[in-house]
């Protein structure tokens, strides 16, 4: 049976030098209320310069709603850990939190018509 040893160098099969718990300090929920897997986020317009590679990968997947859940496969975190960085990443004014939904809606007026439809049925 061989052993194999380490030598230091990195061989890029993308695994983190640091574990990711260390990158949220130790937390084991996040902050914001309501945030679950199904919660979409979207990336606002900052400066990432300074951003850990962990959190910068998040940032570059949201440039379009996603959901925490879609963030996680994508990039291969653990589900609960991705809540927790999405929860960082929300804190530090890098995402905001919403739906596709609330910049689609252009005229109430017309929802409201459908409603009344929909009631007279």
């Amino acid at each position: 049976m061989s052993r194999d040893i380490w030598n230091g160098a990195d061989q890029g099969d993308g695994v983190p030098l640091v574990p990711l718990y260390v990158l949220v300090n130790g937390r084991t929920s996040p902050r914001t209320a309501g945030l679950d897997l199904a919660t979409q986020v979207i990336a606002l317009k900052a400066d990432t310069g300074g951003l850990e590679p962990e959190y910068d990968a998040i940032v570059k997947r949201c440039q379009t709603w996603i959901s925490i859940a879609e963030i996680s496969s994508y990039l291969k975190y653990p589900l609960t850990l991705t809540r927790i960085l999405v929860d960082v990443l929300l804190e530090r004014q890098f995402l905001a939190v919403g739906s596709p939904a609330q910049e689609t809606i252009v005229d109430r007026g017309i929802l409201e018509k459908i409603l009344v439809r929909l009631k007279s049925l």
